[in-house]
């Protein structure tokens, strides 16, 4: 296989101190060359602290100074609030409505968020998600209230009362990508139980966010909206849903990636888990659906595949999705393996591969498979993750840009977060 692109590597951001790290996002906001760029002490799972951000309005020649987001997450009466509606981000453009659409996220934790993170794996769920919409009508200077999507009868969030019963578990959800098809119509992707009832299949033990709602498994849905000039706003209706059978997924179909395909069609790509069955077994795998109706009706989940027919590994790890500028082509970002994964990882190597999009179901071109980075066995540790990860396709140059905490590359335990965060530069 011959390599699609050069790849030069350098540290971006060195750890601050033993046991902690720094992730970097990086992203344009708006249509133009304004960058936003966010950083994060990170010292335990899934949690951060020390937010602080800076912009740039000439592409990242010069930037403002940075300024401080929280030192830490907000909490009201002990629940503390991550995510959530901001005056950070970005999100597609809608000509229609004239506006932006960001996604949020939203998850709210009673008690202390990082034990609240270690229980979890316990079976002791203490906090809830919910997914939101925001909207620019300035290009991203400034974002409006959040807007609560729904796809069931439930309180909406009470800015005075954030663990309110009611809000806890009704409308939860795992927010994914956003998509502005051509003829105006917005769709947000998002992960929601779905009720599955399979005796045998209950006898697999569930895992986060399998154990969102007894009965249910963690499927996927997208909330397809179309503009009304007189509500300044829009109108929402729900997608059918998709789901997994836990021996398939122990974890559900998590962090949708949704993209538009050259011809018209939506692909929406999910991740997926192995944990707590036999990796040989129970491969772990990438999954993928299709849309010819503009989001509103899907096709069957199957396992993303190579362009020969053959499967592929890909372990529970965030993955991208993008189209250069450059080449017009799209491209996936993330972990393939040629072992079978167990759970979480291996999250290494870090690949770039083509995606057929033309094929009647989109699957990785194999012979474009590159690497960017990989587990130095002489100066890694076996934990390293290369996942975490933010890209950027330079709106000027066409050149990507890859940032990435090399979580582990020290050690397990609490060295796992006495990372660095690298900056990957791609010329395809």
């Amino acid at each position: 296989m011959a390599a699609i692109c050069t790849v030069t590597k350098e540290i971006y951001v060195a750890h601050p101190e033993p046991g902690a790290g720094t992730s970097v996002s990086m992203g344009y906001i708006g249509q133009g060359l304004r960058r936003e760029e966010t950083w994060a002490r990170v010292a335990s799972s899934d949690w951060a602290d020390n937010v602080r951000r800076r912009r740039s309005d000439d592409n990242g020649r010069t930037w403002s100074e940075w300024e401080s987001v929280f030192e830490q997450a907000p909490v009201q009466n002990g629940v503390t609030q991550s995510g959530g509606p901001s005056q950070l981000g970005n999100g597609p453009h809608d000509p229609v409505s004239g506006c932006l659409v960001k996604p949020v996220f939203e998850r709210i934790i009673r008690g202390d968020p990082r034990e609240a993170m270690e229980v979890l794996w316990q079976g002791d769920r203490r906090f809830c998600d919910h997914g939101f919409y925001q909207l620019s009508d300035d290009d991203g200077e400034s974002w409006g209230p959040g807007r609560m999507l729904k796809y069931e009868e439930g309180p909406d969030f009470d800015a005075e009362n954030w663990g309110a019963d009611g809000y806890f578990r009704t409308n939860e959800m795992y927010i994914g990508g956003c998509a502005v098809l051509a003829e105006g119509t917005v769709v947000i992707s998002a992960t929601i139980p779905v009720e599955y009832r399979d005796a045998d299949d209950e006898l697999v033990p569930p895992v986060f966010p399998n154990d969102y709602r007894e009965g249910c498994v963690a499927g996927a849905m997208c909330f397809v909206g179309r503009w009304d000039e007189t509500l300044r706003d829009y109108r929402w209706q729900t997608s059918t849903k998709m789901f997994l059978p836990r021996r398939q997924s122990t974890r559900g179909l998590v962090e949708l990636d949704l993209r538009q395909l050259r011809d018209g069609r939506l692909m929406l790509l999910m991740r997926g888990s192995n944990t707590g069955l036999d990796p040989v077994e129970c491969p772990s795998r990438r999954w993928v659906s299709i849309s010819e109706d503009g989001g509103l009706s899907w096709g069957p989940v199957t396992d993303m595949r190579w362009d020969t027919g053959e499967s592929l590994y890909s372990p529970a790890s965030i993955a991208h999705t993008f189209r250069s500028r450059r080449t017009d082509k799209l491209y996936w970002v993330g972990n393939i393996p040629d072992t079978p994964p167990d759970g979480n990882g291996p999250r290494y190597p870090l690949q770039i591969v083509e995606i057929d999009e033309a094929a009647p179901v989109p699957c990785f071109k194999r012979e474009t498979l590159t690497v960017i980075d990989d587990r130095d066995p002489e100066r890694d540790s076996e934990h390293v993750q290369l996942s975490n990860f933010s890209v950027v396709d330079d709106r000027e140059t066409g050149q990507v840009e890859i940032y990435v905490i090399r979580l582990g590359e020290r050690g397990g335990g609490d060295d796992i977060w006495s990372a660095d965060a690298y900056r990957y530069l791609l010329e395809l």
